[in-house]
């Protein structure tokens, strides 16, 4: 075997392994698992958890949940739950309602996060200014 022959077995296993890899990538339909299903963090029923961020895996569904009758107390599932379990939402997410005012639910409770003292100083600097400009 002289190295023009051992140059072109080198040279035809790369192209077939190059054209094998673009032929994969080109019939991938979706290379993110569960992409097409919806997000519990764009639900009506989605509940995040104060003082935490918006999307935690430890956010409750008021979809699901149990009520304690002797103090009326109301206790809802975590949404991770929810969606493995298929007698509840489930992993296609059946029970799944679209929240037309995600942007808006998201800055209310990134508002709630804040500390009462920074809440207290933002108001006060905006009534200032419109004292000012109703002068």
């Amino acid at each position: 075997m002289n190295l023009t022959s051992i140059f072109f077995i080198f040279n035809a296993s790369l192209y077939t392994s190059l054209f094998a890899s673009l032929f994969v990538s080109l019939n991938a339909e979706n290379t993110i698992r569960n992409s097409n299903l919806p997000s519990c963090r764009n639900c009506v029923f989605y509940k995040p958890l104060a003082n935490r961020d918006f999307s935690c895996i430890l956010s409750e569904c008021e979809k699901f949940g149990e009520k304690n009758i002797l103090t009326n107390e109301i206790r809802n599932d975590l949404v991770k739950i929810c969606r493995i379990d298929e007698t509840k939402c489930g992993v296609k997410g059946k029970y799944f309602k679209e929240e037309k005012y995600i942007d808006l639910k998201i800055w209310k409770h990134s508002i709630s996060k804040l500390n009462p003292l920074w809440i207290f100083t933002i108001s006060t600097i905006f009534l200032q200014i419109y004292f000012i400009l109703k002068k």
